[in-house]
């Protein structure tokens, strides 16, 4: 596969990212909605639950109304489920679920009532824990700082993360100086607690925690909480974060640093970010970092960034810069950007970058590509050229690319392309190709 190592290392800051900025995004009771989170774990205990006497017929109906976001029926028919059934197994799960349905209209005090009713004649229940976190929510919502101060103070991790997110709605300034403490080296939270902090301050952008990022990122001695903060300052659009990323995507001797400041980067639109991710490109001593910045310029997706790619390809003469120059124009999928492919696979330059340039073009496979690439085909001379436009018609799925590999294998005057032809027709698993190869053992 090529590129395989570029590939997952691009798709790891990616996705590391997509949960960088998940963290901490935990339900706040402010949400209009029902989150497929809440609906699964709901669906997942009625499921679990075979009874089909009446009082199951209640509480179905009330995941129904749930379901609906209809908050109201939903609070009615779990009211009516405690009241018809109070000795009911399944009463504290009604406790629960009528908490959030209460939760949902705005009634944030009776829903405490029942949370805390749940919690008293039901010590030893199985939702004991989602009615503390709700709690807890709902507690940063009002600006309860009793409540979430004695979450933050017992020892269950997962649970301090929603006291210090409600923390955070309350008071601040007080969270700020919780998630100092908790960044400390002594400190005795767990990497989770402390990843959420940090995402947390980054999330609540004040001066102090602006400040905080920033020194996070400078001198954090953990390089994941480092990489973290680093993504946030990216995520502020804060002009003055600029100058931090640029001298962090510099220290080329820590390159998962300056691969996550390029990031960042990549999310401001200011001139001066841009000109850091191409100087980046044309003159970091790492060459991981060059193709870092190369693929965050692609992606900023503007005809302007095909030219400076365009550029940087034709000052280079490493064939791996050249070849990531490729790959980010290959992201883009504008025709500017394929027709600078088409030029350079088409051009006279290196065959390997030329054969590079033709894989992307054969993994875009609309017809209009593929038309172009069959007459590049007939008009080609070098066979290592003619090899990699046989691998894209084999990749492809329009009828035209089967249609050119089964003339090849028919009539091409070289011997080795019809056999290269044979082959990857008979790798298509298409009835056509399947019939057309039949008709040859004939």
């Amino acid at each position: 596969m090529i590129h395989t190592r570029n590939h997952r290392s691009l798709f790891t800051l990616a996705t590391a990212a997509a949960l960088l900025a998940g963290i901490a995004l935990l339900s706040t009771g402010r949400s209009r909605g029902v989150s497929a989170q809440d609906l699964n774990k709901l669906n997942r205990f009625v499921q679990s639950s075979n009874a089909s006497d009446a009082a199951m017929r209640v509480f179905r109906d009330g995941r129904d109304r749930i379901a609906d976001e209809d908050w109201e029926r939903a609070a009615k028919r779990f009211r009516d489920f405690i009241g018809e059934y109070p000795k009911h197994k399944d009463v504290d799960a009604a406790y629960y679920w009528l908490a959030f349905s209460l939760k949902k209209l705005g009634r944030s005090a009776e829903a405490v009532q029942q949370l805390d009713r749940l919690t008293r004649e039901h010590p030893r229940s199985n939702w004991i824990d989602d009615a503390r976190a709700m709690r807890v929510e709902i507690a940063g919502a009002s600006g309860d700082k009793e409540a979430i101060q004695d979450e933050l103070e017992k020892s269950n991790q997962e649970m301090k993360m929603i006291a210090l997110q409600s923390l955070f709605q309350a008071d601040p300034a007080r969270a700020a100086a919780l998630a100092g403490e908790m960044l400390k080296p002594d400190s005795k939270a767990n990497p989770r607690l402390k990843d959420a902090a940090v995402a947390l301050l980054g999330q609540h952008r004040t001066p102090q925690t602006a400040a905080m990022l920033t020194e996070i990122a400078r001198n954090q001695s953990d390089p994941k909480l480092r990489r973290t903060a680093i993504f946030w300052l990216g995520q502020s659009r804060d002009e003055s974060a600029v100058k931090l990323l640029e001298e962090l995507a510099g220290k080329t001797d820590d390159v998962e640093t300056a691969r996550t400041a390029l990031f960042a980067l990549s999310h401001h639109n200011s001139p001066r970010a841009n000109e850091i991710l191409l100087n980046a490109a044309r003159t970091s001593p790492s060459i991981e970092v060059r193709k870092q910045a190369i693929f965050w310029i692609g992606q900023r997706g503007k005809d302007a960034a095909i030219d400076d790619l365009m550029k940087i390809y034709a000052a280079e003469q490493n064939i791996e810069i050249k070849n990531q120059v490729l790959f980010a124009l290959s992201q883009n999928s504008s025709p500017a950007a394929n027709a600078r492919l088409m030029e350079i696979a088409r051009g006279g330059g290196d065959s390997k970058v030329r054969q590079q340039a033709i894989f992307w073009l054969g993994q875009r496979g609309d017809e209009q590509t593929i038309e172009a690439l069959i007459q590049m085909y007939d008009a080609e001379k070098e066979s290592d050229i003619k090899e990699r436009l046989l691998f894209a018609f084999s990749q492809s799925r329009k009828k035209s690319a089967l249609q050119k590999l089964m003339q090849i294998a028919k009539s091409d005057a070289s011997v080795e392309m019809r056999k290269k032809a044979v082959f990857w027709l008979g790798q298509k698993r298409d009835p056509e190709a399947t019939k057309f190869l039949e008709e040859i053992l004939k």
